[in-house]
């Protein structure tokens, strides 16, 4: 029989903790990137006392399992906040900067971005408090459109409170008959949930396959 590793999905934890300040801060539509990989999700993000959470963040803990387990879960996560593509983010920022020359920018919430985050991306920019748009040069507005588009989060291990949600990996699926999950190996031997290779995204997708299992594999039970 063949036994694939069971790898957890996570939240990825952060210990400089650069933006813990902003805990509670969410992000409807951002992407999450690993650095020098192609591993990408979209979706919701969420900034927590510890790091970064979300299902965007869940997503990419799932499909790049194999890639981060051998990586001892040590990488940079890179955080598009707009979810536009880093062309449209430069024009947004140079039209703003030509538009609003007399608006202050810190004040002026960008990108349909949360306030506070807005704030802190600025600060990290080198943008001043108090200082307007036509104050600031080409170089800080470069380097707010680098945080905007691909914002750098070391992350080094899982979640603080080793918190896991589901995992991918298991009993190959090919081992097992599917109309009652007993194992095509060795009779009388039936599995259900998560030990075996299933992984939705996350959530009602888990929870839904490991009680559909469940109970495929206890009626077959029952009447033997």
């Amino acid at each position: 029989m063949k036994l694939l590793n069971l790898y957890p999905l996570f939240t990825f934890n952060n210990p400089e903790k650069q933006f813990a300040v902003l805990m509670g801060v969410a992000v409807p539509q951002a992407e999450v990137r690993i650095a020098g990989t192609k591993f990408s999700q979209q979706g919701a993000v969420l900034i927590t006392h510890w790091g970064l959470s979300g299902p965007a963040v869940i997503k990419l803990s799932a499909w790049a399992a194999v890639y981060l387990h051998q990586n001892n879960y040590t990488f940079t996560a890179l955080v598009n906040w707009t979810g536009e593509s880093e062309l449209k983010v430069r024009e947004n920022l140079m039209k703003l900067k030509q538009e609003n020359s007399k608006k202050t920018i810190h004040a002026s919430p960008q990108l349909a971005l949360p306030k506070r985050l807005w704030e802190a991306l600025c600060i990290q920019a080198g943008v001043e408090e108090g200082k307007i748009w036509a104050e600031i040069s080409n170089k800080v507005v470069n380097r707010l459109i680098e945080l905007l588009y691909a914002c750098p989060f070391a992350i080094k291990g899982k979640t603080t409170f080793k918190e896991e949600f589901v995992t991918c990996g298991g009993v190959a699926l090919a081992d097992v008959d599917l109309s009652t999950m007993q194992s095509r190996k060795v009779p009388g031997l039936y599995f259900a949930g998560e030990v075996l290779d299933v992984d939705g995204e996350t959530g009602g997708f888990n929870f839904q396959s490991a009680w559909s299992t469940a109970w495929v594999a206890a009626q077959h039970i029952a009447i033997h």
